[in-house]
């Protein structure tokens, strides 16, 4: 209608005659008018753009410009929702399983913003290829929240979760509830359905969370090395799926919210994690008893064909180990419960996992083993520091070294002045004065050289050239002895008095007594 008024405008058509042909308003005319005037449109400085382009383009919303924090918040979890939403769920399950806390119209209106509130719909209506399991070939695990509980002993809302687990072929549920899915955890709970299930199955499907996988990949993920060593113990084949691809494990995807809904008769009442599992079990029991909706089969039923094909657990439990990632650190040592343990220089500053059990300590970087240490268990001892990751002069002063057994050879003072010159150089080692007292043996015996160290140990003079001179001073005054007399040095000083005035004092002394 705009454009048509407009044109009649150009063709010089009267006020009131626009308004009886079209059929419109004198104050929509007026309107129009002053707009096209503003444009230039009646002038014929600019010409009518073609249709279907508007003539006049919308003003600009400014609270489209506003962006609000709740929208930023969920911006941030968009690609997390989109995959919900593909998956099937329902915009509610979605908004209840929102890692951001927002308000319900908050979220309502992002999925309109953004038009992703019928994905889900479109999902639904793409043919996807159904994947079939055999028996005792796969076991799904996925984790889901159900519900917020107040701490009775600290007073703080705590999450808990559902770790669930389904068999592929039978469609048999498991679900544990666990108040974390770190790895000790996540490891220990499916030793727990192994043992439900009697046997192990030949893989395990999962998503990528750090647990399992240090780094996603479309291709080839960086898999966790301590899920490597529990998958390897159990003699069973790790599957981490690309990441964005929930479709692929739509079976266990779809329990989520049905184990929330066999959880939803319990109420509100806390009265601790073991009575909440005791009435998941019997739940989910009776659902495991009744007809599944595409199999037309009870999975408690269809799991003897699973249980037949799944392998026998081994004879030793796995022992749970625990997990850390940190950075090697300046002295080429990563931490590990509050205690240290050494790598080559070559990691320095580099991201390693760390991995301990009750004996042994292990570190990876980017999946590769590097170290491999015995676990300090002693609290007086806080570093591991392997020989061959000791600088130069670490290694000169350990016990067995080549200097301190040269030492060793000529005495135990000697070889503690050797260590002293070592620790003296704080990295620095000054071979000069080190040989130099190791070489005193080519002119001195042993025992000269360890009675000179024992003497400068003793005066805290710990050089080359204080040994030397008490070797010296030795040497003299052994060649004196030799001659009869005592003579401690035959050159004359005006500071200092003839050896022979002191020997007639001594001389007139006694024949004073004499008489």
């Amino acid at each position: 209608m705009e454009r048509k008024i407009v044109e009649q405008l150009i063709s010089g058509k009267g006020f009131n005659a626009i308004c009886r042909d079209l059929a419109v308003g004198r104050n929509r005319v007026a309107h129009i008018r002053e707009r096209a005037r503003d444009y230039g449109y009646l002038d014929g400085s600019i010409t009518i753009p073609p249709y279907p382009e508007a003539l006049f383009p919308d003003p600009v919303d400014s609270r489209a410009i506003k962006t609000s924090e709740a929208d930023l918040q969920m911006q941030a979890h968009r690609q997390w929702i989109e995959e919900r939403l593909l998956a099937g769920w329902q915009p509610v399950t979605i908004y209840e399983e929102l890692p951001v806390k927002t308000g319900r119209s908050s979220f309502y209106r992002f999925l309109h913003r953004y038009n992703i509130n019928n994905l889900g719909e479109k999902a639904r209506r793409t043919i996807i290829e159904e994947i079939v399991y055999a028996p005792g070939d796969a076991l799904i695990i996925d984790w889901g929240k159900l519900r917020n509980v107040l701490d009775p002993e600290t007073g703080k809302n705590r999450t808990l979760w559902m770790f669930i687990g389904l068999m592929g072929h039978s469609r048999y549920m498991m679900v544990h509830l666990v108040w974390s899915y770190d790895v000790p955890t996540t490891l220990a709970t499916l030793e727990e359905m192994f043992k439900e299930l009697g046997g192990v199955p030949k893989r395990i499907i999962s998503d990528n969370p750090k647990c399992f996988s240090l780094e996603a990949s479309k291709y080839e993920p960086l898999l966790n090395p301590v899920y490597e060593r529990f998958a390897a113990h159990y003699g069973t084949v790790i599957e981490c799926l690309p990441p964005g691809s929930p479709e692929l494990k739509g079976k266990v995807e779809r329990m989520v919210p049905f184990a929330r809904r066999l959880y939803q008769a319990h109420g509100d009442g806390w009265y601790g994690i073991n009575e909440s599992q005791l009435y998941t079990n019997r739940k989910v029991g009776i659902a495991n008893e009744r007809i599944h909706g595409t199999t037309r089969r009870r999975p408690v039923d269809a799991f003897s064909e699973d249980a037949a094909a799944l392998r026998p657990l081994p004879a030793l439990a796995y022992e749970i180990e625990e997990f850390h990632e940190g950075t090697v650190r300046k002295d080429c040592h990563v931490r590990f419960r509050s205690k240290y343990y050494s790598v080559q220089e070559d990691y320095r500053d580099k991201d390693v996992a760390v991995i301990g059990n009750s004996k042994q300590i292990s570190i990876y970087h980017k999946g590769k083993l590097i170290e491999v240490h015995d676990r300090i268990t002693d609290p007086h001892i806080s570093k591991s520091t392997k020989e061959c990751h000791k600088t130069p002069w670490q290694r000169s002063m350990r016990e067995g070294s080549f200097y301190r057994k040269r030492a060793a050879m000529l005495g135990p003072y000697v070889e503690e002045i050797i260590v002293r010159l070592l620790m003296q150089g704080n990295g620095f080692i000054d071979t000069r004065k080190i040989w130099g007292i190791l070489a005193l043996d080519k002119k001195y015996s042993a025992g000269d050289i360890n009675e000179a160290c024992q003497k400068a140990l003793s005066v805290d003079a710990m050089s080359y050239r204080s040994i030397l001179t008490f070797l010296q001073l030795k040497a003299a005054g052994n060649q004196e002895e030799k001659k009869g007399g005592f003579q401690t040095s035959t050159k004359e000083s005006k500071f200092i008095r003839p050896i022979k005035e002191y020997q007639q004092l001594l001389n007139l002394g006694g024949n004073s007594n004499e008489h």
